[in-house]
């Protein structure tokens, strides 16, 4: 393993790569949950079928995890990251050209959540080799800056350029071209890591079947249903159910990441210094509090704050914490199926990002309101939480 993260400014390229790509990547995916009462308006869809819009994504999206991450393992992480951003990028920049028909838009959608698919296990899977054990909580933390800087950014901008240019195809065409950009970032600042041998079968069914991975992946799980929930219904919430514009709901749902960056690297920190349980302990049930006060409160500045608050302790501060462990586990009882293992964590983890929005949108057409989605998602994370009792505060060999 290359320690090199212990040295001043050794991985530090390939940090900012990883951080810049997942940042895109978020950009690509977020902007368009402001305009989904937009595209739902004009294809005259309900709001189900306005949620199978980002289910489809995630579904194409997970469908890629395990296999990239194997690919990953034999070939070259390296290479399948290149390969599937390109694809990612044709993704955005057919629903910029096209999307004549709803048909269209749940392809392009389709086609650049397949290629984002092999992001993640690429990118943490490089990560977790290359940067050494003492320094994994924060290398995951640097990398999450990204996802918190890219839903922000997605968010922010997709109401006021619609409104600008009074086309909801015009995120997407602007975006194309810092995704197409990222691939020469990659190739310059990226190291080529792959397993020393091929792994079998029976390899992979050692990682299926570890109960601690498997506790890890669930609770995370749980943690990204909330998000989830939270940031695809958010601006729909705020302009129907609380008066916000068009650009303010996606703003002030994009508020989220300001405090999840700070907080991620602060977490990731003190996970590689503390121990990885007792920090989750404590920022998991602290997310399901701050998504319940945001389905209660009224006025602007309380929702605010409630989203600053769900910032602190949601997807991009807490994921980096498992995602480390997860690392530590596999670093040790799994050498060089980092990749794969990486692809089963997030195929499991993200699987919330369909099952949140297209559940919600269903509780939203039941009652009429996303205050019964919102406080089912706080539930679900609470009983996440108590999952991570059963977890060891030490790793056990096997």
């Amino acid at each position: 393993m290359n320690n090199s993260m212990s040295r001043p400014g050794g991985n530090g390229p390939m940090l900012g790569a990883f951080a810049a790509g997942w940042a895109v990547i978020y950009a690509d995916r977020t902007v368009l949950y402001p305009l989904l009462t937009v595209i739902a308006a004009d294809f005259g869809l309900s709001s189900t079928e306005a949620g199978l819009l980002t289910s489809t994504y995630f579904l194409m999206y997970l469908v890629l995890q395990l296999p990239a991450g194997m690919a990953g393992d034999r070939w070259g992480l390296k290479r399948v990251l290149l390969a599937t951003y390109a694809l990612a990028g044709a993704g955005v920049l057919g629903l910029g050209l096209t999307g004549a028909s709803y048909a269209s838009l749940l392809f392009f959608v389709g086609l650049h959540g397949l290629g984002a698919g092999g992001y993640y296990p690429a990118a943490y899977g490089t990560m977790l080799q290359v940067v050494a054990p003492e320094r994994r909580g924060l290398g995951a933390a640097v990398i999450g800056t990204g996802m918190a800087a890219g839903l922000l950014a997605g968010l922010a901008m997709s109401g006021p350029v619609y409104e600008w240019l009074g086309s909801w195809r015009a995120p997407f065409l602007l975006l194309c071209i810092p995704t197409f950009l990222m691939l020469g970032f990659f190739q310059l600042a990226v190291p080529a890591v792959r397993s020393a041998a091929t792994a079998s079968w029976r390899d992979y069914k050692a990682i299926l079947a570890d109960r601690e991975l498997w506790l890890i992946n669930v609770v995370t799980f749980t943690a990204l249903y909330g998000f989830w929930v939270a940031v695809t219904w958010g601006p729909t919430f705020l302009k129907l159910e609380r008066g916000f514009s068009l650009g303010q709901a996606g703003f002030y749902t994009g508020l989220v990441a300001l405090t999840a960056l700070p907080a991620g690297l602060a977490w990731g920190k003190l996970s590689d210094r503390y121990g990885r349980k007792p920090v989750a302990l404590l920022v998991l049930p602290c997310c399901a509090l701050a998504l319940g006060v945001l389905s209660q409160v009224t006025s602007p500045p309380a929702i605010i704050a409630a989203l600053l608050a769900f910032g602190l302790f949601s997807n991009s501060a807490f994921t980096p914490i498992m995602a480390a462990w997860t690392g530590d586990i596999v670093s040790r009882r799994y050498p060089g199926l980092m990749g794969a293992a990486v692809g089963v964590f997030n195929f499991v983890v993200m699987s919330a990002a369909i099952v949140a929005p297209t559940v919600s949108g269903f509780l939203r057409d039941a009652t009429g309101s996303l205050v019964p989605a919102m406080l089912a998602g706080s539930a679900l994370v609470l009983a996440g939480s108590t999952l991570i009792l059963l977890l060891p505060g030490k790793m056990k060999e096997k």
